[in-house]
């Protein structure tokens, strides 16, 4: 089986992405500096705001924060901690940019690479903030549906055929119309809204996103209507699913999400893919439907030796409250 490996570069790692997420317009970010686009500095983020909503611990921050990239990419740039020169040049520059700063935060690293990063450079803080859920395409008893329970797995084949019955079907589109991409971003901002978190996503950053080579819009439509969506990135054999939703209203009807699911996995190896990539988030459901979860572990880096005692005890409720949401 296809495992994350600290070397494992993804599609989050690459040029094409980094360019992408600088014209994103649903974080107050502005690049650290013009040579290392990696770094950000971070004013305001939905998605760590989310995870405070989560914990009820109200704000971690009172000052900006510099990041390794952002909170959006499903991983951080795991691959550099086998190379510790990498790893130690991108520390010794990230010092010279903290100034005003609450410190850096290298985002969400499998486990391995956090453990080997902080081989060294040691951080003041750790935190695990998430984990990313994949599945390898193909394992399993089923080709498609794979090891889930035996009731879940004949319950997810049901919904797929009366689905399919009453014309569902799967659309792809690499050029998507604007009001498309719209009814994909509202599903996607449903799913937030529904769990107490804050608006995620804009137009101008999924359209901004959809400019990445191998990405596309990914649609459940049914006679017309989109009922599912996403915004998905195919790359090096893997399909990102980026940001998605569903409309809960027809859930009895059409299990929109477990259709598109369902079609993904069975159409994988005739394209190639190996891993489809599912995301952070809602996670019961995922682990239910057979994917893997990937703890996503972050290192906080104090920008004044002072800051330690402030930040430190914060992060460390933060790591306890998130691991029993997620059921860690």
């Amino acid at each position: 089986m296809t495992q994350v490996t600290v070397a494992d570069r993804t599609v989050y790692d690459t040029d094409e992405w980094l360019a992408a997420w600088s014209r994103s317009t649903v974080e107050r970010l502005r690049p650290a500096d013009c040579h290392r686009p990696l770094l950000y500095r971070l004013e305001y983020s939905p998605f760590w705001h989310g995870y405070e909503i989560d914990t009820g611990l109200g704000p971690i921050w009172d000052r900006p924060v510099l990041t390794t990239g952002s909170l959006y990419a499903g991983y951080g740039p795991g691959y550099l901690a086998e190379h510790p020169d990498e790893v130690a040049a991108l520390m010794d520059h990230a010092a010279g940019q903290m100034a005003g700063t609450c410190g850096l935060l290298v985002l969400n690293l499998p486990l391995e690479a956090a453990l080997q990063w902080a081989l060294v450079r040691p951080p003041d803080g750790m935190v695990r903030l998430d984990l990313a859920y994949h599945r390898v395409i193909g394992a399993g008893r089923d080709p498609i549906v794979g090891d889930v329970d035996r009731h879940e797995r004949h319950d997810w084949r049901r919904r797929w055929r009366r689905a399919t019955e009453k014309g569902v079907r799967l659309v792809e589109e690499t050029d998507p119309a604007p009001e498309r991409v719209d009814e994909v971003v509202a599903l996607a901002n449903g799913s937030a809204l529904r769990h107490g978190w804050p608006v995620l996503y804009d137009r101008a950053t999924a359209m901004a996103v959809l400019g990445v080579p191998g990405a596309r819009l990914l649609r459940a439509d049914w006679h017309g209507r989109t009922v599912a969506g996403f915004v998905a990135l195919e790359h090096d054999r893997r399909l990102y699913l980026w940001a998605g939703g569903m409309d809960h209203t027809v859930v009895r009807e059409v299990s929109p999400y477990l259709f598109v699911l369902y079609e993904l996995l069975r159409m994988g190896p005739e394209r190639g893919w190996e891993r489809l990539e599912f995301g952070k988030g809602n996670d019961a459901f995922k682990r239910r439907y057979g994917f893997t979860g990937v703890e996503l572990w972050s290192l906080w880096y104090a920008a004044d030796p002072a800051d330690v005692a402030v930040y430190r005890p914060k992060l460390a409720a933060l790591h306890q409250k998130l691991g029993a949401f997620q059921g860690l």
